[in-house]
């Protein structure tokens, strides 16, 4: 009984009785045979059941023959992907290879050699239906199949064995292919499946669609370690440099009569738990994860009611004025006021709502509810104070947003543009066009559009460009780390000065601290919303703040976004660079010109691309478009940004920009001038590779410094300042604030000397100076600060002078990695000035 319920079904149609009984005996060894005595016997047949591996058919029958049953499969899409096997006469061959026939057999052919060669094409044909044609893995409903009948053999079997599902799938997989094109990420995809398949335990493996799979795992042989390592595995074999995260959920089956689709549910959602995680790619379906979908199903089975009920309240965050310490503005957020569990924080259900589609039916219930409090604040004598609310992912493909929010303004006669509508990066991300074209509906409906936690994803100027949005929101994240951080500190700064050149205003959430305030004071963003001020409060609580201040408070006139506003000649040049984005120059940066550098402001994707970077390296290792450039070409980048600003006209050049220490690329770059607004200048780059061309004179070319490791003549000596008889110290950082800063602190001890970069550093050492002790940053375009103190430790002539690394590293395996280079201390940002100086003073006198 248990090898007939494996077999596979086959239909056999033959008017010859002797031949077809011969036959079927044959083929009963390997099938489940099901005969039929004619054509129209087999078509009757046919029309109630769909799952035959293949049809063994006879040509020539009686009256309905065999070729009239391969016409009335053509009409029937079910059962035309049933292979046909058809028999006859020699004549009969190419009519039914014509009408479809997998194969022909003469029916003088011995019964055995016929049951093998049907065994054999059956066994082809079903085992390539079954795999993915991109990877060669199981599709997603053979392998469901494939893992129920082994899950259905682990039942009976008396000493069975522990089986595991895996789901797994990569994060940003479209980032990749935007980064490395399509073809890359066809690769990858066929790198990952042959490693998934050459795993220690698995059994099948399938392809869900897409970057996921699924693997079904003897437990015991399973290497969880191994998915840890798989993603840098996968990029060396494909000899890219991208922090790939694969995320791999895990369900121990316990009960194997569960259906299958049910298992693999589970080990997506511990998957889930790990996806966007970079410290940790494996997680386990577990008691807490069984708590978590309870507690979902607990959320989807009250949600109604609770709507029904008003039990979601619409609390009130304010944003406030620095200039003015006052009120303006308010963010609308839901709690959940449940009858026995209390006030419930949104990030406890609204995943859920996101996922069952619920979502929809809230938002409208909170825009809804905002409109009613806009209506109150134009009563009470506030008419201009704006509240914004958030509008989901799914909100976006929901008919008619824009004809609803409409409505609800005629409804409650408010004005619609202090209604304000947030949309996080995401979702312009998820579906750009969809959402350009919603943004146009809203803004030609007075409504104002504001880009939530912009600077959490992968933000493009194309986004910027596009979206007519009027105010930018600063993710959290970023703000948490404000003031303290160097590095968010320059993002930060960077998106400000961006969106006051675009004429958006920028909204800073998240601030907590006093040193957040003051740093966003500092750099010019006026509004800031976070619990240093303020937390979400019930709506009588945010009129009764708006009176306290009533006195201060003189709250924005709401705008929608304008591109009449005095950058006219910024978004004429964006245009212009719209236009030659579609041609050949798809790389692109836009720039702020300060003194004798340029400071990146935004980039697109192909920047990325051609650059060999990504967001993350981009604002890690400096944002000084001059600081990459050789040495010899910075002056001649710097003349064609003046000669731009002056003439107003496209500038031509070759640069050199270094890609590490070691790599330089050729880079023709056309220089346009975007704008001034006070004492700042806006430039747009546009860059393309043409290191294998060789261009005439007049394009600014010289010829290429000397390789790595030759001599190009005599270092140049690097100016020195502070005390001219004091002992020198060499401070090798790139952020031209921070060296300011260490100069202004150290000069009265120490003649000091600078460098901006690794490779400078090491020039600086060898240019002959007495150099008594070197203070060094890690992170540098060019060259870091670890191949620095690698390559001076094999310099014999530098390898005892000391160094002190001053870094913003808050993890000892940085401390350890230059302490093994040769690195003499290890001071962390920020530093205490008392200390810093004794510290080099030891190092200096030898001590």
């Amino acid at each position: 009984m248990k090898d007939t319920r494996k077999k596979q079904k086959i239909l056999l149609v033959d008017g010859d009785g002797e031949r077809r009984q011969q036959a079927a005996g044959v083929l009963h060894g390997a099938f489940c045979v099901t005969s039929a005595l004619d054509g129209e016997m087999a078509v009757d047949i046919l029309r109630t059941r769909q799952d035959f591996a293949a049809i063994l058919l006879q040509c020539r029958l009686f009256e309905f023959s065999g070729f009239d049953v391969m016409h009335f499969l053509h009409t029937n899409r079910l059962l035309k992907s049933i292979p046909v096997v058809a028999m006859g006469a020699a004549e009969d061959e190419l009519k039914a290879l014509s009408l479809g026939a997998a194969a022909f057999f003469e029916e003088s052919r011995e019964p055995d050699i016929l049951s093998c060669q049907v065994q054999n094409l059956v066994n082809l044909f079903w085992r390539d239906r079954d795999l993915d044609p991109l990877t060669g893995v199981l599709q997603w409903d053979p392998f469901l199949k494939k893992a129920r009948d082994t899950l259905a053999e682990m039942e009976q079997d008396k000493r069975p064995r522990s089986l595991s599902i895996i789901f797994l799938n990569m994060d940003r997989f479209k980032v990749f292919n935007d980064l490395f094109g399509r073809a890359a990420g066809d690769q990858l995809l066929r790198n990952l499946a042959a490693k998934l398949t050459a795993m220690r335990g698995a059994i099948h493996v399938g392809r869900v669609g897409g970057d996921r799979f699924v693997l079904l795992c003897r437990t015991e042989e399973m290497e969880l370690s191994r998915f840890n390592r798989l993603g840098a595995d996968l990029m060396r074999r494909l000899h890219l440099k991208y922090a790939l995260h694969l995320c791999c959920g895990i369900y121990e089956i316990d009960d194997p009569t569960l259906p299958v689709v049910e298992l693999c549910d589970r080990a997506q959602i511990a998957q889930e738990t790990v996806s966007g995680r970079s410290d940790k790619s494996v997680a386990l379906y577990d008691e807490e994860l069984r708590r978590s979908l309870l507690w979902e199903q607990e959320v989807a089975s009250r949600m109604y009611e609770a709507l029904e009920q008003g039990q979601f309240q619409v609390y009130l965050q304010p944003i406030f004025s620095l200039s003015s310490n006052a009120p303006v503005s308010a963010e609308a957020l839901v709690r959940w006021d449940h009858p026995k569990r209390g006030l419930i924080l949104p990030n406890q259900f609204i995943s859920i709502f996101e996922k069952n589609g619920f979502i929809n039916r809230l938002d409208q219930y909170v825009w809804e509810r905002v409109f009613q409090y806009l209506a109150e604040l134009k009563a009470a004598g506030y008419p201009d104070v704006t509240i914004s609310a958030n509008m989901s992912r799914l909100d976006i493909y929901s008919a008619d947003i824009c004809g609803l929010l409409t409505g609800l303004a005629k409804k409650y006669d408010v004005n619609p543009a202090v209604f304000r509508i947030e949309v996080t990066e995401s979702v312009y991300m998820e579906d750009p066009g969809q959402m350009l074209d919603l943004t146009r509906q809203l803004n030609a409906a007075g409504f104002a559009v504001l880009i939530d936690d912009f600077g959490n994803g992968y933000s493009s100027l194309n986004m910027l460009m596009n979206m007519t949005v009027s105010s930018l929101k600063l993710d959290m994240g970023f703000i948490r780390s404000v003031g303290s951080d160097e590095r968010t500190n320059c993002v930060v700064s960077s998106i400000v000065r961006m969106a006051k050149w675009l004429e958006m205003s920028v909204v800073a959430e998240g601030a907590e601290t006093q040193t957040h305030v003051d740093y966003l004071r500092s750099i010019g963003c006026d509004r800031v919303q976070g619990y240093y001020f303020s937390r979400p409060v019930p709506k009588d609580d945010f009129f009764s703040l708006l009176k306290r201040y009533r006195s201060v408070s003189a709250p924005e006139r709401p705008r929608i976004f304008d591109k009449t506003a005095d950058t006219r000649a910024v978004w004429d040049a964006v245009k212009a660079y719209d236009r030659m984005m579609r041609g050949r120059m798809d790389a692109a940066a836009m720039f702020e010109q300060f003194g004798d550098a340029a400071e990146i402001l935004s980039v697109n994707d192909g920047y990325y691309r051609l650059m060999e970077s990504s967001p993350e390296l981009l604002f890690r290792s400096g944002q000084l478009i001059t600081d990459w450039l050789e040495e010899r070409d910075r002056p001649a980048f710097l003349s064609a940004m003046d000669a731009a600003s002056e003439t107003g006209e496209r500038q031509e050049l070759v640069i050199r920009r270094y890609m590490d220490s070691y790599r330089i690329k050729s880079l023709m770059v056309s220089v346009c001038y975007m704008g001034r607004k006070d004492s700042r200048k806006l430039f747009l780059a546009l860059f393309r590779d043409i290191s294998l061309l060789k261009l005439p004179a007049e394009f600014g070319c010289v010829e290429p410094s000397a390789a790595p490791g030759e001599e190009a003549g005599p270092p140049r000596l690097p100016q020195v300042l502070g005390c001219p008889t004091c002992p020198k110290l060499l401070i090798v950082e790139d952020n031209r604030v921070n060296q300011l800063v260490l100069e202004k602190m150290l000069s009265p001890q120490y003649s000091i000397l600078e460098a901006s970069n690794g490779k400078a550093g090491l020039n600086a050492l060898r240019s002959g100076e007495d150099i008594g002790v070197v203070l060094l940053d890690i992170i540098m375009p060019i060259m870091d600060g670890y191949e620095f103190l690698q390559k001076k430790a094999q310099d014999p002539a530098l390898r005892d002078i000391p160094v002190l690394v001053l870094s913003q590293a808050d993890n000892l395996d940085s401390e350890e990695k230059a302490l093994r280079l040769g690195a003499r201390g290890f001071v962390r940002k920020p530093y205490d000035p008392e200390d810093l100086r004794r510290t080099l003073d030891a190092l200096a006198n030898g001590t």
